[in-house]
């Protein structure tokens, strides 16, 4: 689906690995490990949660988990973003360290061919603006990312950053709207009225990328 109805972008950040972690006052994001994967079933696993994603059949195995966390690396790009992710786990800091923190999940699903983001919480922790804040985090260090010239010119194109999301989803609507999104293209697929949202990158990281390349030498 995605190849035919998003955009075509360069892939311009560069990926550390492990990438880096971020917190508010309520959450913590860090990259996806392996004591994880029963979390995430937890969450993928739930019907409210698996009739809004693809596929739309709630996980029933960590196997099954561990191949959709296995999807998110990336395939296709420059070599050094190669095998390489931006996949986190989002912990709610209330939940005592003695209990599962992990309440969901938001990432770059893919680079290619641009980037699109994914985010899915425990219907116990909706309606909280947990959602909203971790995508608000994500995107912070998105954007915070190092970045290469776009082409050897140095030219600079608006940079921007995709999300997929169903029409009938208003809660999912409602977060990427409060993130600064807005609706770019309405689409089909299968049964599914969809909408892409689009967000530009700030004006101050262009305003910093400029700079770079024009420092004085």
């Amino acid at each position: 689906m995605e190849d035919e109805v998003l955009p075509h972008q360069s892939v311009r950040v560069l990926i550390p690995s492990p990438g880096p972690s971020i917190q508010s006052p309520r959450l913590l994001l860090r990259p996806v490990e392996v004591r994880d994967f029963p979390a995430l079933l937890a969450v993928r696993g739930r019907p409210e949660v698996a009739k809004t994603n693809y596929p739309k059949t709630p996980f029933t195995s960590i196997e099954e988990t561990e191949q959709w966390i296995t999807s998110k690396i990336f395939a296709k790009g420059p070599d050094d973003v190669i095998g390489r992710s931006f996949n986190y786990s989002i912990l709610d800091k209330s939940i005592p360290e003695s209990e599962e923190q992990v309440i969901g999940y938001v990432s770059i699903n893919t680079l290619s061919p641009c980037p699109e983001i994914g985010y899915s919480l425990l219907p116990e922790s909706w309606g909280k603006g947990y959602a909203t804040e971790a995508l608000e985090m994500l995107l912070k260090m998105w954007w915070d990312l190092p970045r290469r010239p776009s082409d050897p010119t140095g030219s600079v194109d608006v940079e921007k950053i995709f999300a997929v999301c169903e029409k009938e989803n208003p809660g999912s609507c409602r977060v990427l709207k409060k993130c600064g999104f807005e609706v770019v293209k309405e689409f089909r697929y299968e049964a599914d009225e969809l909408y892409i949202w689009s967000l530009n990158i700030p004006d101050q990281t262009v305003d910093a990328i400029v700079k770079y390349r024009y420092r004085e030498t």
